[in-house]
């Protein structure tokens, strides 16, 4: 019955699209905001895990656009879930949106020849289903909209807002730190979005988007040097696909330097520094590589994560002993 429930999940989250372009946040620093694109993040870590993002785009026009995200996610001790949610605040130009999201996973522990072994509280072997629900305020700012003609009819006379919810789905695969996988459908419900003025009627659309994660982990020298491959892919339709290919180099659990080359001609570098286990910063920067509107600046995203991490289980004789 479990295996039934997976396979009619995983059809839903990869069979519903009626999609017509990107509208769903993205972030350079793929692997410290994943859990906000895919709600089967929550509790795969072992601990509780926090983050707070701000991302600036396109530094050299006014009113370029900027996203704020702050986000934290853990598991139920012995209930295979994991909960989570985050708040984000997006603003492009006359548009943007403010909205919080609850998150819940249940992750689906997996058996291998080797058995189920613990490292750091977390479990080896492991594929998580995720569910979120977001509330979002939407908001059109007229002022601010410009007109091809002036004699144009405005659109809307005044500031507009609306309210409405909206569900994600995702699934994940994760074997140790080898190896992960994950794709996710935000914005399942696909709403209308309609603002009314005087002058005619603004609409926007909520669409469906596919996004898929998919990583690992390299070490040698007894785990104090590694290398992070990760590969993104987004598709909305209408709207050109995008993917991400890059690598990261941690050296001593402190820090890392990483690059991701994007399809729409980006090259993206970063670097972070971790305190004690417990805290990492992080920072990304975007370098425009097209040969049209190189005018419109640079990006810049910087992240501050912390976790809090449980007791180390080891397996010893039949059963988990629990080191502090």
């Amino acid at each position: 019955m479990k295996m039934k429930w997976i396979l009619f999940l995983l059809m839903v989250v990869f069979g519903v699209f009626s999609v017509k372009a990107q509208q769903v946040e993205e972030f350079s620093l793929l692997r410290e905001n994943a859990f906000v694109l895919n709600p089967a993040l929550a509790g795969m870590e072992g601990y509780i895990h926090g983050v707070a993002t701000f991302r600036k785009q396109f530094t050299r026009i006014d009113q370029s656009p900027y996203t704020a995200m702050l986000a934290m996610n853990g598991e139920i001790k012995d209930k295979h879930l994991g909960i989570g949610g985050y708040i984000i605040h997006d603003v492009t130009g006359p548009t943007g949106k403010t909205g919080g999201t609850f998150a819940m996973a249940y992750n689906i522990p997996l058996k291998s020849k080797y058995g189920t072994r613990y490292s750091n509280g977390r479990n080896d072997n492991i594929l998580s289903i995720g569910l979120s629900v977001s509330v979002v305020q939407y908001r059109l700012d007229a002022t601010k909209l410009l007109l091809d003609n002036a004699g144009d009819p405005q659109l809307y006379t005044s500031r507009g807002t609306k309210i409405w919810p909206d569900v994600a789905l995702g699934v994940y695969y994760r074997y140790k730190d080898v190896f992960y996988v994950g794709a996710s459908v935000p914005q399942l419900m696909g709403l209308n979005v309609n603002y009314r003025g005087l002058d005619g009627e603004a609409k926007i659309k909520t669409m469906q988007h596919l996004n898929f994660l998919a990583g690992g982990k390299i070490e040698w020298a007894r785990g104090l040097f590694s290398i992070d491959p990760v590969a993104s892919f987004r598709w909305v339709k209408g709207a050109p696909p995008q993917g991400d290919i890059g690598l990261r180099f941690n050296m001593y659990k402190a820090f890392f330097l990483g690059c991701n080359y994007r399809s729409i001609n980006y090259m993206i570098f970063e670097a972070g520094f971790n305190v004690k286990e417990v805290f990492r910063v992080s920072y990304a920067y975007d370098l425009n590589f097209s040969k049209y509107r190189k005018d419109l600046g640079s990006t810049h995203e910087i992240s501050l994560s912390f976790t809090v991490p449980k007791s180390k289980r080891v397996w010893r004789g039949t059963g988990p002993v629990l080191r502090f």
